[in-house]
């Protein structure tokens, strides 16, 4: 019960939890933001604009990606635990 009662209390959030911080990811995080920052100082102020409403994109469909991954995730959990339940 104590991660129903955190849950409702807010002490835990799903969507805030940490991202991966694997090495391979770390290693990918570092790459991307150098390449950006590389891109970036290549670009006119236009193309800058660009990049960035790009970027915004990207985020928000990752965004759209993760919340319907963990939507899919929860509920095969509560299928399985159905599953678990029932005695046939």
């Amino acid at each position: 019960m104590k991660i129903i009662e955190d849950l409702y209390f807010g002490r835990i959030s799903p969507y805030e939890m940490s991202i991966s911080a694997t090495p391979e990811y770390q290693k990918l995080k570092v790459l991307a933001d150098r390449n950006e920052e590389l891109l970036r100082e290549s670009l006119s102020d236009e193309q800058k604009e660009l990049l960035e409403k790009l970027i915004e994109t990207v985020t928000d469909i990752s965004s759209i990606s993760e919340r319907d991954m963990f939507i899919n995730g929860f509920r095969l959990g509560m299928k399985l635990m159905m599953d678990v339940m029932t005695d046939e």
